[in-house]
């Protein structure tokens, strides 16, 4: 599928869809996280940008495509969540990323939100999470907004960067998501050793 997408791209300008593009691709990454989408934002706001759309222009479509898909999740989660977790989620999702979004949500919910788009794994699952808690949705929707602008603005300026090189897009992805892991493994060190110390204090 990508290499067809490529090859279109590489044959065709950039036209007045290609904004649009962006927010579906966004909407539909969000909702639907197996699809490579964070790479394929990347090629796409490259070749969009390419052709003359800016690049805020096309973090607004990312944000705005990924904001309404967690507007869905969090209403999924919030209405019929809990008989969702126990029942079809059970079956698709590994309990162990179920009870770590669960966790998360309910030590630093809105924290949490503020950074879900950086969580590799379970940044979908947070936001469904956080509407089967119970948590408000005016809570929740400026911590969600948040992630989202952070997140596609990386990924804009990653494609103004790389362009159309689907090579260079996944080598961007896959160095950025260590880095990832590396900074939040670095912050809850730093959470646990206050932990500790407060727990000592307290002694």
């Amino acid at each position: 599928m990508i290499e067809g997408i490529l090859e279109y791209l590489a044959d065709n300008p950039p036209g007045a869809w290609a904004g649009p593009l962006l927010g579906v691709i966004a909407f539909a990454e969000t909702l639907f996280p197996p699809i490579p989408g964070d790479i394929l934002f990347i090629v796409i706001s490259g070749w969009s940008v390419s052709g003359g759309l800016s690049l805020v222009m096309a973090a607004i479509y990312g944000v705005t495509g990924c904001f309404l898909a967690s507007c869905i999740l969090f209403y999924v989660g919030h209405k019929p969540g809990r008989q969702f977790i126990e029942g079809w989620l059970s079956r698709k999702v590994e309990r162990e990323r179920i009870d770590r979004a669960k966790s998360l949500i309910a030590d630093r919910g809105p924290v949490i939100l503020a950074v879900s788009r950086f969580i590799p794994g379970v940044r979908s699952l947070l936001v469904f999470m956080a509407g089967s808690s119970g948590m408000r949705f005016a809570l929740a929707a400026i911590p969600i907004a948040f992630s989202a602008i952070a997140w596609y603005l990386i990924l804009s300026i990653a494609g103004s960067i790389f362009g159309s090189n689907i090579q260079a897009a996944e080598g961007f992805m896959k160095h950025f998501e260590i880095w990832i892991w590396i900074i939040l493994a670095a912050v809850s060190l730093i959470f646990l050793i206050a932990r500790i110390r407060k727990r000592e204090e307290r002694r």
